[in-house]
């Protein structure tokens, strides 16, 4: 696992900062690609990756690398959107397990989409709260971390 990781997350990074790619824009594609990677509907968020790395002329590589390492983290935030969606607009609370979530998704996917449109729209304002704040506060995390590692690599290109 620590290998594929390395592999597929780890060196395009690595790579991109190799290639001249600041590592504020490098931070900022990762930061946004990491929150889109978690938007709380299943099966868009690789072109919401490209919308945006195309609108705000985004590293490509770099947006869809954090999308593919924070989509796991799709499915543990989905519920949790759902309900801070409920809570944001006193809708009523999604009463259904991530098992049967999953289950109704899996054996009727045009029965979940009728069923939760609304929760997915209320779902969606709360994770664009959520990265009015988080996007900002990772982008000012990772630009330091970058920095010191794009200024290794200049080192041992030396």
């Amino acid at each position: 696992m620590r290998s594929f990781l390395r592999r597929k997350i780890w060196e395009p990074l690595l790579t991109l900062l190799k290639q001249g790619l600041s590592p504020s824009q490098l931070a900022f594609s990762v930061a946004l690609g990491a929150w889109i990677a978690v938007f709380p509907a299943l099966g868009v968020t690789v072109l919401l990756c490209t919308a945006a790395a195309m609108v705000l002329r985004l590293n490509m590589i770099a947006i869809q690398t954090a999308n593919f390492a924070a989509y796991p983290l799709q499915f543990v935030l989905l519920l949790p959107f759902f309900r801070a969606g409920a809570w944001l607009f006193n809708s009523p609370p999604l009463k259904m397990s991530a098992a049967e979530f999953v289950s109704l998704v899996a054996h009727d996917p045009l029965g979940a989409i009728s069923r939760f449109w609304v929760i997915t729209w209320e779902g969606a304002v709360a994770w664009a709260l959520a990265g009015l704040l988080l996007v900002p506060l990772a982008w000012a995390l990772l630009t330091p971390a970058f920095t010191r590692i794009a200024r290794d690599l200049k080192g041992e290109a030396a």
